[in-house]
């Protein structure tokens, strides 16, 4: 029996009945017959945490997809998830913990933001310089590079980074996570800046009118971004954007957000940090 040693603060505890939707090397998705979570993951601990996934301890297991196939049965009773045939793969929740979320912003303070972007384009360039091989001085010109729609005021047409649903390749296209960083910054900010609430409003009217163009798994976190639910390294690194008072606390965050997936957590970071700079700093 495996262990989940973290479990996100949406994962369920009553019992489901499901099939597992997609499998790779070191996390499994599935679909429950759950209306309040009808999607739940186990990630190996070395991926990053999220509000409907459980991390495990998979380090005694070489690759899921062996053991494990789509259309597999699970259900989970007692808080054990199991799944059969023919893997007969048990996961123990009991004694998973609730991974901390970042607390609520007090206040915002401009001239640290605009500190802390600074810092944070700086590292993020030089990543994104060395991983493409060609020279980018900003995190604007990352976005033109991958092709995306941005107005250039957030609050007078924010219909037009929908349109970015979709758009590039890979499980969580770059276009979706590139929104998901937007939304990531508006749902944090919404109580102290009232456009940034009106504006997050918009987006919970469009996104899910255009959220078939893309993927199962991309639109799930789409669907909680809509509802202010995002992953343990966004949660936190939007959060240190507007509070940190070193740089190493930046530089630490956009590190673990750049290392997660091909491009996801750069396209995330290039949400958030574009969301930033047209809501306070433009």
């Amino acid at each position: 029996m495996i262990l989940a040693l973290t479990k996100g603060y949406l994962c369920p505890t009553q019992p489901f009945n499901g099939k597992v939707h997609s499998v790779f090397r070191r996390s499994v998705n599935i679909k429950t017959d759950l209306k309040e979570t009808p999607w739940v993951s186990l990630l190996d601990d070395t991926l990053p945490a999220t509000p409907t996934a459980y991390q495990c301890d998979f380090r005694s297991l070489q690759d899921l997809t062996t053991m494990v196939n789509v259309g597999d049965t699970v259900f989970m009773r007692g808080e054990i998830i199991r799944l059969k045939p023919p893997s007969r793969l048990a996961i123990n929740t009991v004694v998973a913990t609730n991974w901390q979320q970042a607390p609520p912003l007090p206040f915002i303070n401009k001239k640290r933001v605009w500190h802390n972007i600074l810092i944070a384009e700086r590292i993020f360039a030089e990543y994104i310089s060395e991983k493409e091989k060609q020279p980018f001085i900003s995190i604007s010109e990352y976005i033109q590079y991958l092709g995306l729609n941005t107005p250039r005021c957030i609050y007078s047409l924010p219909e037009q980074l929908v349109e970015n649903i979709g758009r590039g390749k890979g499980l969580t296209p770059s276009g979706d996570d590139f929104l998901l960083g937007v939304l990531a910054v508006l749902s944090y900010v919404r109580e102290a800046h009232p456009d940034a609430a009106t504006t997050y409003q918009r987006f919970q009217i469009q996104v899910p009118r255009d959220i078939s163009k893309t993927t199962d798994i991309s639109a799930h976190y789409l669907t909680l971004a809509l509802s202010q639910h995002f992953s343990k390294p966004v949660q936190w690194l939007v959060y240190y954007l507007f509070t940190a008072t070193d740089r190493l606390t930046i530089e630490t965050a956009i590190t673990t957000n750049l290392l997660i997936g091909s491009s996801s957590g750069a396209d995330t970071i290039a949400g958030i940090v574009y969301c930033i700079n047209k809501l306070l700093l433009s």
